[in-house]
């Protein structure tokens, strides 16, 4: 019996030759891996508190969206977003607005993340929806966090979805180096949603906003709605351009992961009146949340957030 048969025969296999022999070394054996396909993060549905400002108006924006963007593969077509909002006798209009959000081949999930008010009178709304949208499409996840402008109508049967007025920009190209702008992309007090970090990367929003947002941060933790894109070009029921729109505004709708909602409600000290205050005392001029004060403004819309611009150029 040859000598290879018999290790073979004992378990121990054939011998590998040496390189002195002339033979090339065997690679090492890779380790055995299992890879596994992304999976889509299941799309939860968002309760509206009972302490929210314009409730009903929230409700029906979050349940529009989380109809629209909740979809199987191969349902994300525009005719299959029709179809859906129709046979849950949703407007189907506003779909066609959505078509860059939305893919033949993909599946989608939504995950509404707070939908703030943007605007409101007696029978028209705006909702700024910060939203978490994926999309897998085979073996690839993309998850993008934008503030979509919701705007709304009041019917007889109730409070309804008319379009989607923005889907909260698209990442620049070229990005900006600004000291301020990189400072407030590192932190880890400021809570940006994608569409208002690509608008301080593509240098579109004022340094005395970003230089507050740092200063604002270094107490609390601070999460921001919207700072340009997503929010209505002018102030909502006027044909005044909005500071969001110029790159002067910014709005903040929890602190230290509470809703402002929530601390307009709250006893002793409050954080959010706190901001107010210091945002006008380091310069702010336009000034809106739960409160009126000297300085600081309040309504409705402002129940839920903190409004902090700057009117001067």
């Amino acid at each position: 019996m040859s000598s290879l048969l018999m290790m073979a025969l004992a378990g121990c296999g054939p011998a590998v030759p040496t390189q002195g022999a002339g033979a090339t070394p065997a690679p090492p054996l890779a380790p055995a891996t299992a890879t596994r396909a992304p999976v889509l993060p299941r799309s939860m549905p968002f309760t509206v508190n009972a302490d929210e400002p314009a409730r009903p108006v929230k409700r029906a924006a979050v349940a529009y969206l989380e109809a629209l963007f909740t979809f199987g593969a191969g349902e994300g077509s525009l005719a299959a977003g029709r179809e859906r909002m129709a046979a849950l006798k949703l407007p189907a209009g506003p779909v066609t607005r959505a078509a860059g959000l939305l893919d033949d081949d993909a599946a989608g999930a939504i995950q509404v993340v707070y939908p703030q008010l943007g605007g409101l009178t007696a029978d028209r709304a705006s909702i700024m929806a910060v939203v978490r949208l994926s999309r897998q499409r085979g073996a690839e996840l993309v998850t993008r966090t934008r503030t979509v402008d919701v705007r709304l109508a009041k019917r007889a049967e109730g409070w309804t979805v008319t379009g989607l007025a923005s889907l909260g920009g698209t990442a620049p190209r070229d990005a900006t180096s600004g000291t301020p702008a990189r400072r407030v992309l590192a932190s880890g007090r400021i809570v940006l949603p994608d569409s208002a970090r690509w608008d301080v990367q593509a240098g579109r929003i004022d340094d005395r906003v970003l230089r507050m947002l740092l200063r604002l941060s270094r107490e609390h933790r601070i999460s921001v709605a919207v700072l340009a894109s997503g929010h209505p070009a002018k102030v909502f029921g006027s044909m005044s351009t909005s500071n969001h729109t110029r790159g002067r505004a910014v709005d903040i709708w929890a602190i230290d992961g509470r809703r402002v909602a929530a601390h307009a409600r709250g006893k002793g000290p409050n954080p959010a009146r706190t901001l107010m205050e210091t945002a006008i005392r380091y310069g702010a001029d336009e000034v809106g949340g739960p409160w009126a004060f000297r300085g600081a403004f309040t309504n409705t819309v402002h129940q839920d957030h903190l409004h902090i611009g700057f009117k001067r150029p």
